[in-house]
Parts: C-alpha cells; structure tokens; sequence
C-alpha cells in the first residue's frame, strides 16, 4: 500500500494536502536535479580550463615564439646544476646533445656555447652543420644566435655584433642581448686565427648592455649593468689596460665637490645610470648620468667626459 492510499485509509491527511505536498516534492527534485547539473557542469568547466592550462603551458615550452630569459648563471649556460666554477669544464658532447632537445633553451644555449668549439677544426665542422638548420627557427632568439654561431665559425665575420680592432682581431659577446638588460657578462677574442676569452665582468656588472670603440678602434668602451645600476669601463685593446669604472668614479668626484656623504655599498650597486655614450676623438669619451646620493634620494643629472690618456675627469650638470 502506498503512502496516499494509507494516509486516506486512517484518514490522517485530505486530498488537497497530499496534492501540495505532492507539487512542492517535485519542485525539491527539479531544483534538486538542476543544481545537480550546474555542479557537474561547473566541474567539468573547472576541469575543461586545467585541461587547456597543462596543454597550452606544455605548447610554450614546446613552441614559444618569444622566449624570455632574465639572467643566465654559470650553472645554467653549462646546462648543469649545483656545481661550483671550478668544477666545470667545457663539453662539446653535451651542447652537441642538447640540440637534439625540444626545450627551446637548451637550444639556445648549445647554440652559444658551440662557438667555443672554434679552434677544433673537426668540432667547428660539425658545429656549423647542426647548428646550421637552427637559422629557421620561428624562435627569434634560437635563429638570431644560429645565425650569429654559423658566422663565426665559418670566419665570415659579417654580423653587426661583433667589433673589429685595429691589430686585426674581432671582439664580441655570446647570448647577445639574451635579456631586456643586455648580453653575457664576457668577451671573446679571436686573434690570428684563435679564440680566447678576453675579458670577463664579475657582479654585479651582470650584463654587457653595449660597446663602442674608438674612432681608431684601439679602445673600447663596455657599458655593464646590473637590474639597478649601470657601469663603464674603458679597455685598452693595444696595451691590455682597463680604467677605473667611471661611474662610480664620477659619482665620488662629483659627490665630494657638493659635500655629499657618498658611501660605497658592499654589493657595489651604485643606483645610477648612463646614456648618449659619445667617443668625441681617440681617448676623449663623453656620456650623460644620473648619479645617485643618500639611498637615491638625491639624483644629479651631469654630463661626464673622460680623458683616457690623462685619467681625468670632468664632470658639469646638465640644465
């Protein structure tokens, strides 16, 4: 006997109270079985959205037409971890390897690192012919660096990044502008038919953000930075002599003739900046700074020009 029948039988409810209550338990099980497929619905979009999340991070890695790097450490150009500097030593055999990689960056950093096989004949060979298929890629950063390797290394010397000197010999940086602040912080030189490695920038000068020579090509300016202060230094190429940093030079000169304090911090980091980097003649160089006094509450803007020959500074603000 169902519960209508027994309810009437006792004669404990009427027929239009057994109606409503009838009406009102399908209107529980409709809104029941409608919030029941928003619940399925929202986890299905929950799941649909992790789903295209996985999928669209493995396609970045995979396929990532603009790459970003913002610093690249020893251990990460010798594609290696937890290693200290004088535990490394240069494997061709690795970077040959990590070409045949789908990790865009690995990639990248073999390709650079494959230069250094210059003075093997045999491994140049071989570096140039799989370095060579890289110049297509649609990665503009893995093309750009193909296409400078191959350069090299075929001894063409036709690339806008490297620099030619006056005794004959060419200069240039690896992972050129790598990051939105410059290139590695080292120089290379190939002279008389050998590569070596020419000068290389402790930090915080983290990156090479440019370099300009002399009008005779026997000096060279290199602009270093870190991601809060910025750096020159003037390399004599003939007499392998180095100045003084600059900026921080001028800093100290200026700062003292204004009765500034000026404090040098232990992580070197000067808070200022340079721009308009002018070589007006052969060991005259002029450029534009901001100088930073009192934990960047003082800023002065002045124009510096540098006598190389006579290691003399002088330093007016720009009105």
């Amino acid at each position: 006997m169902n519960k209508r029948k027994l309810y009437k039988e006792i004669g404990m409810i009427d027929d239009d109270l057994i109606e409503e209550a009838a009406s009102s338990k399908a209107r529980i099980m409709r809104n029941h079985s409608f919030v029941k497929w928003i619940s399925v619905a929202a986890i299905f979009c929950i799941f649909t959205s992790f789903v295209s999340t996985v999928f669209a991070v493995a396609y970045l890695q995979k396929n990532n037409l603009d790459a970003y790097i913002r610093y690249l450490s020893p251990d990460n150009i010798n594609l290696l971890s937890n290693i200290s500097d004088s535990e490394i030593k240069y494997d061709a055999d690795k970077f040959f390897e990590a070409l045949k990689t789908d990790d865009i960056y690995y990639q990248y950093i073999a390709i650079n690192r494959l230069v250094e096989c210059f003075n093997d004949n045999q491994l140049r060979e071989k570096a140039i012919k799989r370095i060579k298929p890289f110049i297509k890629s649609e990665e503009k950063k893995v093309a750009d660096a193909a296409s400078f390797a191959v350069d090299i290394l075929s001894e063409k010397y036709e690339s806008d990044k490297l620099y030619k000197l006056a005794d004959g010999s060419v200069v240039f940086t690896l992972f050129n502008n790598y990051s939105d602040y410059g290139s590695y912080n080292e120089i290379w030189r190939i002279k008389e038919g050998n590569l070596e490695k020419y000068f290389s920038f402790s930090n915080p000068s983290m990156y090479i953000k440019e370099i300009l020579l002399s009008p005779d090509r026997k000096l060279m300016a290199v602009n270093t930075c870190s991601n809060k202060s910025e750096y020159i230094f003037i390399i004599d190429t003939v007499n392998g002599m180095v100045s003084p940093e600059l900026i921080g030079s001028a800093r100290t000169i200026f700062g003292a003739k204004k009765g500034y304090e000026v404090l040098i911090r232990i992580d070197n980091e000067n808070y200022s900046s340079i721009s308009n980097v002018v070589w007006n003649n052969n060991q005259e160089i002029n450029f534009d700074a901001h100088l930073s006094y009192d934990n960047t509450e003082i800023i002065e803007d002045v124009s510096v020009k540098y006598f190389f020959d006579r290691r003399l500074f002088e330093i007016e603000p720009n009105k």
